[in-house]
């Protein structure tokens, strides 16, 4: 009965999704350009490999190998600093790397981005990246692919589909370089469990599939190569999995653990995956650490956590695993989204690293703590490719700048999702953002990267930021205040200057009874001779 309410609000939470905002979708259904439609060339995919003949043939031995990573994990975990537990975890501090970072690039990208398509909203976030879900239980969903893939098309054919023809990992590093990101975290499993990595616990991956080469590998390296840190975004659920009931039979695992009966759609929604008895003992934690084992990244980015408790899903072990394995070495974060805790649906703002932070769905107060947190949301409204995106939709340069400076001055890090297209391009129109993103933190970068929160974050079209040392507060304008600005909340330090980043001369200035009034020089009235175009960042020596 519990794990039904779970489900319950699970679909309630994704339709939620879909329909907050106060927005208005559209109802008629378009017609994709044309690489977004069924080709005319299609042929149904099956898998080399039923399901019943992957579990003949491949499940016992699976099951040996993740025995014995579980059993590689439980050792480290018993002799390691690092327990899977609650006090434990919550001892671990979030790295100075992470808190002075501040910018990070979320790749969203998968089989859905082979679709790239969610109904368009005047407001809010669109949700591409559960297209494959969506389009076996959403009315809109269905209509679309139905009239632009065909009813016979199934979930998992869009894996041939899958090349990454156009993906270059070097380039992504390039441009998060540009764009002043400090690390990189693509989607590596989403909810539908399609690796991008080669993963010796299941054959739904990039290598036994499609393209046929590991693609996080090239990208772990240009991240080295590039001074970036690199995270491991894992999904801890699965829209499905198939498992072996105490008779030997296939059954499917529902999201939240209730399983239900064997049924043949279940071919063409969960190809490749691999039987087992236990979810987490047999798959998701050998899975999961074996990829810490291979790649050594910086982060564990959990996502899928609500509907299932974090005994069940194990998440602790994970993050145990992943701490001792750094001990001593490096700094690494985990995020908040562990699963259930204590009869609460998730932990998140309230056990991990850092909290996160969705379009708004953390709560104010958690916001307002020291405790490290982070934004992830899209350069767009969409969570993965949409074909829809155009000008009108993707964050204008200074709307992103307010917005960051604002995230920046609460304490908060950004994590901006891009969205690459099916074959793994990133569209211009999020490459141009992110230039301009860039080219305005060569000049004002100082005022951002390694700060703290100050003890007032916002005072109306000003952000505020500090450094570390408590010396220096970053006084961030929004809206350019004409000859000068009073600041209610600081006085400078006597006999110092005040200076505008990018701005070589010293500005006017008083402490007075009404705050500290800065006066602009008139040079500084003809914005073509501004240091940037928006956002202007004064630094003022603290009395």
């Amino acid at each position: 009965m519990k794990n039904s309410i779970l489900i319950i609000e699970l679909l309630f939470f994704a339709l939620v999704t879909f329909s907050c905002g106060h927005t208005k979708q559209q109802n008629k259904i378009p017609v994709a350009p044309e690489e977004y439609r069924r080709p005319e060339n299609f042929q149904p995919f099956n898998y080399q490999y039923s399901l019943e003949d992957l579990k003949a043939n491949f499940s016992e031995e699976m099951m040996r190998n993740a025995s014995k990573q579980y059993q590689k994990v439980t050792k480290v975990n018993d002799k390691g600093k690092w327990k899977p537990t609650t006090e434990s975890i919550d001892n671990h501090q979030t790295p100075e790397w992470f808190k002075d970072a501040k910018f990070g690039m979320f790749i969203d990208w998968g089989l859905w981005s082979v679709a790239g398509w969610a109904p368009k909203k005047e407001e809010g976030a669109m949700y591409p990246d559960w297209y494959e879900l969506r389009l076996g239980i959403d009315s809109t969903f269905i209509k679309y692919h139905n009239k632009n893939w065909g009813k016979d098309f199934k979930r998992d054919d869009f894996i041939p589909l899958f090349t990454a023809n156009n993906y270059n990992p070097d380039k992504l590093t390039n441009i998060a370089k540009e764009a002043g990101m400090k690390y990189i975290i693509p989607f590596s499993k989403h909810h539908g469990g399609f690796c991008l990595w080669s993963s010796s616990f299941t054959q739904r991956d990039v290598v036994d599939m499609v393209p046929g080469r590991d693609l996080i590998e090239p990208l772990v390296e240009s991240c080295k190569e590039q001074d970036l840190k690199f995270g491991f975004y894992f999904s801890v659920e699965e829209w499905e999995y198939p498992l072996i009931d105490i008779e030997g039979n296939l059954v499917n695992r529902k999201w939240g653990g209730e399983t239900e009966s064997y049924s043949k759609d279940l071919e063409k929604k969960a190809s490749g995956k691999i039987a087992v008895k236990n979810y987490s003992k047999n798959y998701l934690v050998p899975q999961a650490t074996e990829f810490i084992d291979l790649y050594d990244p910086d982060i564990v980015w959990y996502d899928g956590d609500w509907g299932t408790n974090v005994d069940s899903l194990k998440t602790y072990e994970i993050s145990a695993y992943f701490y001792n394995n750094a001990e001593g070495r490096k700094e690494v974060a985990v995020n908040d989204r562990y699963g259930g805790h204590e009869g609460e649906k998730w932990q998140r703002s309230k056990r991990g690293d850092f909290f996160t932070n969705e379009y708004g769905d953390m709560e104010e107060e958690a916001i307002q703590t020291i405790h490290a947190w982070e934004e992830c949301r899209g350069i767009s409204q969409s969570f993965g490719y949409n074909w829809q995106d155009t000008d009108d939709n993707v964050i204008s340069s200074k709307e992103f700048i307010d917005m960051f400076v604002d995230i920046i001055a609460h304490g908060g890090n950004l994590l901006l999702i891009v969205n690459l297209d099916g074959q793994g391009a990133l569209p211009k129109i999020q490459e141009d953002r992110l230039k301009d993103i860039g080219t305005w933190l060569n000049v004002n970068g100082e005022g951002i990267y390694a700060t703290r929160p100050f003890k007032q974050q916002v005072e109306g079209n000003v952000s505020y930021t500090q450094s570390k040392d408590n010396i220096y507060v970053y006084v961030i304008i929004k809206e350019w205040p004409g000859d000068e600005i009073y600041l209610k909340e600081i006085n400078a330090e006597n006999g110092s200057k005040i200076e505008m980043l990018g701005y070589k001369e010293p500005f006017e200035w008083v402490n007075t009874a009404k705050g500290l009034n800065i006066k602009f020089p008139e040079r500084l009235q003809n914005e073509n001779t501004r240091p940037c175009k928006y956002a202007w960042v004064l630094k003022v020596k603290k009395s």
